[in-house]
């Protein structure tokens, strides 16, 4: 490049350079005039917390089956999940769902002997309920018919999230007003409106893993497995701008 082009390339990129901050600087004032004289924008936060106990139970259960042939395997998957979902519809304080369905063949290699072509699949069948107690008999009743235990868990229902994040929003934004007219008094003014409120409710509510009881497909009289409910931390954040004069 010579030495023309590239002072060309100089003077551009300078006159660029300086029109960027020349904007900058004229939003930054255009931002600093948007209040009269004699008020001041105040910005805060507050976050509320509290734990509330775990109202909903989750089961994952799946069956399995393993044969040479395909056949067998899709059939005692059916034939059992058939027996699952009728069982469980029975429970109308639980809800059911299939999950995942995989057949797959695989080789198997016993020591000393030759490798042996088999089919295995399974599928999963998820419960929940309120009702723990009506879940946690269904999930035994389940296991007897050879279904395994995947999980076992709690975690806090939207429904309760909601309700809770309701009364967190009421005291969080008392707090917020609260610490703008403190803030407003330490300025030496006398009064505040409240121009921004952002209320943020995003969290995650899911719940660890709890697992007190696995499958025993060898015996027929099983007993339920057993779970007890956690707490879950609902958190609401605020956020204000408020125009103190």
């Amino acid at each position: 490049m010579t030495n023309e082009k590239f002072s060309g390339v100089v003077t551009i990129f300078v006159v660029l350079l300086v029109g960027m901050m020349a904007g900058a600087c004229t939003s930054v004032h255009a931002q600093q005039t948007l209040l009269p004289e004699g008020q001041t924008l105040i910005t805060l936060s507050v976050t509320e917390r509290m734990n509330v106990e775990q109202d909903l139970v989750i089961a994952s259960l799946r069956i399995e089956a393993e044969d040479s042939n395909a056949s067998v395997v899709q059939n005692r998957i059916n034939s059992v999940m058939a027996r699952g979902l009728e069982q469980a519809r029975e429970a109308n304080e639980v809800s059911q769902s299939t999950g995942y369905y995989n057949v797959y063949q695989y080789d198997r290699q016993p020591q000393g002997g030759r490798a042996e072509t088999l089919w295995r699949g399974s599928q999963s069948l998820t419960l929940e309920a309120k009702d723990a107690q009506a879940l946690l008999a269904l999930a035994g009743e389940l296991q007897a018919m050879g279904f395994v235990m995947n999980q076992l868990s709690y975690q806090l229902s939207t429904e309760r999230a909601d309700e809770v994040r309701d009364s967190l929003m009421e005291s969080a934004i008392a707090r917020a007003t609260e610490k703008a007219e403190r803030a407003t008094r330490a300025l030496g003014k006398s009064r505040f409106d409240i121009a921004v409120l952002d209320v943020d409710t995003s969290s995650d509510y899911s719940a660890p893993v709890m697992m007190r009881s696995m499958a025993d497909t060898g015996s027929r009289e099983m007993a339920p497995p057993n779970a007890e409910p956690g707490e879950t931390e609902v958190t609401l954040n605020v956020r204000i701008q408020a125009v103190a004069q």
